[in-house]
């Protein structure tokens, strides 16, 4: 749950190069309304549905996986700092509501009666700081060293072997995501990349919205992990890089200053990439009482609509789930897609032709005044690397 969407891969490296076996690390069931209702009972954390699911996911654990298979720690770590590849931000923080769950989580098993204690189970909610790899591995040695017994050496070697996997994920979806990406270039066919937190990766927190898409063939992007590759970077931000308005294709100060919130910062630059790239939509996905999407709502419109790329919302989303009401929405979503895909096709051809008349005009010209069509030659050069806005203006 919450940011284990991001960090599964590392903790999963982590524990492994110790010699914990795969099969004894044990993850909560993805979030239902049946496994929430399971759990409320012990109390309910207010300010968001994810925050609230906290309590259900650590009840899943004792009540169903302890009873199957003795577990003998759980792990739910105070995500204080996290990761990311963008530049100039202010901070890189998580929700501070994300970040103190655990503790809350505790106080509901352990107010009356200490349930961990009751079941045997070790409760291991340590600060971690994923952004400095020194402070973070001295946070798990002080948390796993009484548990596992492990040595500095030991510690530091699973860290590096965390942090490797992590790398190697992201590297594995973002090549999938570009292969996807190209092929809907080749297709003139429509992405969808959501803009949301990383919990919202879960079924029971997004209601099943993205896999609504998904069936009528839309893929969908995770605005963590959009290809950065240089020269998708350069195509889509190049010309800004160069007249100043960014230092870097992964720099957002133009569009947001306040950048101290990690995920609040990855939508802002996937909101970026999406208005640039002719083949993508936004869908924003929030959930109720986020305090911290409720201020980039209108910065988030507002970088997508001033482009003319299709922007739409699913937000307030909380425990409950009006699936009519979501699938007449995706049907209607889906109805507009096919009309502006039928406008990305219209304008891509138009373009395919107004490139071949003019090659075609120009064979011509050469033919019948070859002095004519070395100063056409050079005169094609000297435009390619003039303003892209007059190559606009004449290309209309």
């Amino acid at each position: 749950m919450l940011n284990i969407y991001t960090y599964a891969p590392l903790f999963n490296a982590y524990f492994e190069s110790l010699g914990l076996q795969p099969e004894n690390i044990i993850y909560s069931d993805y979030t239902s309304s049946e496994l929430y209702r399971a759990g409320a009972s012990r109390g309910a954390i207010d300010p968001c549905f994810p925050a609230k699911i906290g309590i259900s996911h650590v009840y899943n654990l004792i009540q169903e996986k302890h009873r199957k298979k003795p577990l003998d720690a759980i792990f739910f770590p105070m995500y204080d700092v996290l990761h990311t590849s963008l530049l100039k931000v202010v901070g890189t923080n998580a929700c501070p509501t994300v970040t103190a769950t655990p503790e809350t989580v505790k106080a509901a098993f352990t107010k009356e009666n200490d349930v961990f204690v009751e079941n045997k189970l070790k409760y291991i909610d340590p600060v971690l700081n994923f952004a400095d790899r020194k402070l973070f591995a001295h946070q798990m040695l002080q948390v796993w060293q009484p548990v596992l017994g492990l040595s500095l050496e030991e510690n530091d070697r699973a860290v590096e072997s965390g942090f490797s996997a992590l790398k190697e994920y992201e590297t594995g979806i973002r090549k999938r995501a570009r292969q996807v990406l190209d092929q809907l270039e080749q297709d003139d066919r429509i992405g969808i990349v959501m803009l949301g937190r990383p919990y919202h990766h879960d079924p029971g927190l997004n209601h099943e919205i993205l896999d609504e898409f998904q069936k009528l063939g839309y893929p969908i992007f995770s605005q963590n992990t959009l290809p950065v590759d240089e020269d998708m970077l350069e195509r889509l931000f190049g010309d800004e890089v160069r007249a100043g308005v960014i230092s870097s294709p992964l720099d957002i100060t133009d569009a947001w200053k306040n950048s101290y919130s990690c995920s609040t910062n990855h939508k802002v630059w996937a909101a970026k990439f999406t208005a640039r790239h002719p083949n993508l939509v936004a869908l924003e996905i929030s959930s109720f009482k986020c305090g911290h999407d409720a201020p980039i709502y209108g910065v988030i419109e507002g970088i997508i609509e001033q482009s003319g790329t299709p922007y739409f919302c699913f937000k307030d989303l909380d425990e409950n789930k009006p699936s009519g009401s979501i699938r007449i929405r995706v049907e209607t979503i889906d109805y507009f897609l096919r009309r502006y895909r039928e406008e990305v096709i219209r304008k891509r051809k138009a373009e395919q032709e107004i490139a071949a008349q003019l090659a075609a005009l120009e064979a011509q010209l050469k033919n019948e005044n070859p002095e004519v069509g070395d100063e056409l030659t050079q005169a094609g050069v000297e435009n390619e690397s003039c303003d892209p806005e007059a190559q606009r203006v004449a290309a209309d």
